[in-house]
């Protein structure tokens, strides 16, 4: 099977999975809010960041394993592979049992984060809950990067679909008769567990080849390398953890528990959003890792500039959406406005999510060619800006000072020096050329959100439902217009449209035949 078939059917398969969930995750959630309130929502965003430190003892393992896995799986290996996914289980268990240890520990200083007097009934069962179903992903789902290296991780869609079906409708039901957390947190755990362990079974019966308690030992050249980017990914994994996972924690010691829940609220929504377009970007990334390794530097870049293109073109019109709705969704037709924010600040956080967007095709890219230890210095740097800055700027802005934190650390240190690696060592070319493309998006990013906005403030009729749709209407048409007017003729434009013509008629062609 092709790299675009399977890319195909990863993108299909997994944005069906995620439109599926996605839409009983706000049913659910719609039911939380109504039942328990902001600060339990609060209280989930918080554990979830605290916890989230303990990810770092991963160490990048993950990363560094599938990158070595892409050249044995093409080459049918399963010596190699074998070898390899023994080594990541062993890491793994050792990795479960510090991670377990230091989560019990790092409980005496919950309060810390949340005054005693702050922390809703439930508190301490929560984070047990959260710890566990951290620890148990060591334990059971290292087997998940064997086929998503493959490229195969459609394959997984059914046994994730259905275990979210149940868990949801249960999950709903608990809180509608029993209004109790802890039992909702319950059950899942169980289906955290449950999904792990199916997985599981399916990739040990699809890859009968493959020994994952192989005594098979690593090839020099393969150890060399895990531990290059292990080296790494150690460091970034680090920085990554301090600028992504520390909004809520700040937030919730500088502004309040319940802001962190009203957060979480747009936090739902972007995640949910930036859900299917990670699909879009993680169903080539196993294809891209194959690029590198054998296409001529020329081909490697055009495929970057459509990836560049792509992440513009998609993350503006999902700004100019977020900017206009946000507010009119989550207040208007949702659960009201006082679960919502000033319009400086949603302006603050859509700004970070479209920078963030356009950073992905650098870390896919780098990630694809394996380049981890040229920038090493990146994380450390981005979380020490973004730290500082969010706490100085929290105390005189609140919520929007935090996420301007993040925009400043970000230009400061990553948006600029990431693609001088990315354009040296992978292309072997000059970085001129990415500058004038990232200004010319920024800019016209922010024309698009302004122009968009503009109108959208003119809207104002007596009817609700009617005022969100002229709206929509409006966040659809002005960056779709407006972009495709201006790139329509570029090379980027007409490769995404080729690429897209050629995956619907594959498509179209199965259909008919089913």
């Amino acid at each position: 099977m092709s790299r675009l078939e399977n890319s195909t059917k990863n993108l299909f398969l997994t944005l069906g999975n995620t439109v599926f969930t996605s839409l009983l995750g706000l049913v659910s959630r719609t039911v939380f809010i109504k039942v328990l309130g902001s600060e339990y929502l609060g209280l989930s965003g918080l554990l979830g960041n605290v916890l989230g430190f303990l990810s770092i003892t991963e160490i990048g393992i993950a990363s560094a394993i599938g990158f070595s896995l892409y050249k044995p799986l093409a080459e049918n290996d399963y010596k190699s592979v074998s070898a390899l996914m023994s080594l990541y289980r062993k890491a793994y268990t050792i990795i479960g049992i510090i991670v377990s240890v230091s989560g019990i520990g790092l409980f005496f200083a919950l309060d810390f984060f949340v005054a005693p007097e702050q922390q809703p009934h439930g508190t301490g069962f929560a984070y047990f809950a959260f710890l566990l179903n951290i620890v148990a992903g060591y334990f059971l789902s290292y087997k998940t990067t064997l086929i998503s290296s493959d490229n195969q991780s459609f394959r997984l869609v059914p046994i994730s679909v259905s275990i979210s079906i149940v868990q949801t409708l249960v999950q709903i039901v608990v809180l509608l008769t029993l209004k109790n957390y802890v039992i909702y947190l319950a059950v899942q755990i169980f289906c955290t567990v449950l999904t792990m362990f199916l997985q599981n079974r399916y990739i040990t019966k699809r890859y009968k080849d493959v020994d994952f308690y192989s005594k098979e030992k690593l090839k020099p050249e393969q150890k060399t390398e895990i531990k290059r980017n292990i080296g790494g990914l150690v460091i970034a994994k680090i920085g990554d953890y301090l600028v992504n996972s520390t909004d809520n924690l700040i937030i919730t010691k500088l502004v309040s528990l319940a802001a962190t829940g009203i957060y979480s609220n747009y936090l739902m929504i972007r995640n949910m959003v930036n859900g299917y377009i990670a699909t879009v970007f993680a169903s080539v990334t196993a294809g891209m890792g194959n690029v590198v390794a054998v296409e001529s530097d020329e081909v490697k870049k055009k495929s970057f500039d459509v990836m560049m293109f792509s992440a513009y073109f998609i993350y503006s019109f999902e700004a100019v959406c977020f900017l206009c709705l946000f507010n009119p969704f989550i207040g208007e037709l949702w659960i009201g406005n006082e679960f919502t924010f000033n319009m400086f600040t949603v302006s603050i956080i859509v700004i970070n999510n479209f920078l963030t967007g356009l950073r992905i095709p650098l870390i896919t890219m780098k990630s694809a060619a394996g380049t981890y230890m040229e920038d090493s210095w990146i994380p450390f740097a981005f979380a020490g800006v973004n730290l500082v800055v969010s706490i100085v700027l929290a105390k005189h802005m609140g919520v929007a000072g935090v996420f301007l934190g993040t925009i400043i650390g970000s230009l400061l240190t990553a948006d600029w020096y990431r693609p001088i690696i990315i354009y040296h060592k992978v292309f072997h070319t000059s970085v001129k050329e990415y500058y004038k493309n990232y200004i010319k998006y920024i800019l016209l990013g922010f024309a698009n959100m302004g122009i968009a906005y503009g109108l959208c403030m003119l809207i104002n009729t007596p009817i609700v439902i009617v005022n969100f749709v002229i709206k929509a209407i409006i966040a659809v048409v002005i960056p779709l217009g407006i972009n495709t007017l201006l790139f329509y003729k570029t090379e980027e434009f007409q490769a995404i449209k080729a690429m897209s013509n050629r995956i619907f008629k594959k498509v179209l062609g199965k259909f008919k035949r089913t």
